[in-house]
């Protein structure tokens, strides 16, 4: 693909996200930014339950974890957050005053520092710390975002995966939920991923602690003890994607709501991704939109490629409609580097 065609791409891109946030300045407007891993999964309508992810393009689904090409030995690594720069600003103007002050040098490493991770051959096993997450259905956590670091409230996981054949992984995560330093619980959950020819096949379930579901944007909609999956379309340039959530329980909110999402890359900078949902017994739902630049597989060694792209700056937006009004606009950056 030409330059000239790369630009127009990328001017669809803008255009596009006008399209989707009409009457902007009336919308109520939160931030779940800047984030060390949530943007794609917002941006593809929280669809992506069945594709295997880099640490900064995270999924519910701890089965699709990737690290590295998992024909190569050992490998450790260690995923940064340049974003949490921006936390950081604000950790010192708003919430530094209220800690002590040996815990405050902490707090600042763990604002820039995502997370650990090791492969060796098919196992994939990571530590990821003060990932963002909101109570279920109370989007407060994010209106303060602007005067509160993730600290606030967050998550520490363990997270494992095993590529047991190229055609089927499975993993499991286990979560520890904090404010500031205090436990509010733990949670788990468990997925696997099946890729026969020219389709990939997801499955996770998740059980959250007894405080209540912590999600990591309002459009993640899994309820507790609850499962969800989804299929995807994996092409070379072109990912469309298709979710149930909460397929066990009727009582959940989400029961059987329907999400589905895509992705086209037409030059290897950058992705164009959109998305929807139709959230279930409401009038309410939701258009995604969003967009992936610098792979950075382009800058490494060939053992240290990824075979998924690892995007260094993720940009995403949703709008939320009640029948045909836009009630809430959400909106997501992740700028993360994988040492």
């Amino acid at each position: 693909m030409t330059y000239r065609a790369a630009v127009d791409c990328l001017l669809a891109a803008v255009l596009l996200f006008f399209v989707f946030v009409p009457r902007a300045a009336a919308l109520e407007w939160i931030s779940v930014a800047p984030n060390p891993a949530y943007s794609r999964d917002l941006a593809m309508g929280a669809s992506t339950v069945a594709l295997s992810y880099a640490p900064q393009s995270q999924s519910t689904n701890p089965a699709g974890f990737t690290l590295f090409d998992p024909r190569t030995d050992f490998h450790a690594t260690a995923f940064l957050n340049p974003g949490g720069l921006w936390q950081l600003k604000n950790y010192a103007d708003h919430e530094a005053a209220e800690r002590k002050s040996p815990a405050v040098f902490g707090d600042g490493a763990r604002l820039l520092l995502h997370g650990v991770g090791m492969q060796t051959r098919i196992l994939n096993l990571a530590v990821l710390i003060s990932q963002p997450v909101m109570y279920d259905g109370n989007t407060a956590r994010y209106r303060r975002f602007e005067r509160s670091s993730s600290l606030d409230l967050h998550q520490n996981s363990l997270l494992m995966s095993l590529a047991l054949h190229p055609r089927v992984s499975v993993g499991g995560r286990v979560d520890r939920y904090y404010s500031y330093d205090r436990p509010e619980g733990d949670g788990y959950s468990y997925g696997v991923i099946l890729r026969p020819r020219g389709l990939n096949v997801g499955v996770e379930y998740q059980r959250f602690p007894v405080t209540a579901p912590r999600v990591l944007h309002p459009l993640d909609r899994r309820g507790d003890q609850s499962t969800s999956a989804g299929v995807a379309m994996v092409r070379e340039t072109f990912t469309a994607t298709f979710q149930v959530m909460n397929l066990t329980q009727s009582d959940q909110p989400a029961f059987l709501e329907p999400h589905m999402g895509m992705e086209w890359r037409p030059v290897r900078a950058l992705a164009l991704r959109a998305g929807g949902v139709q959230f279930s017994r409401s009038a309410n739902w939701a258009w995604t939109t969003g967009i992936g630049l610098l792979d950075a597989n382009w800058l490494r060694n060939k053992v240290a490629r990824l075979l998924v792209p690892d995007e260094v700056l993720q940009l995403a937006v949703a709008v939320i409609y009640h029948r045909r009004t836009p009630t809430l606009g959400i909106g997501s950056l992740t700028c993360a580097w994988r040492l």
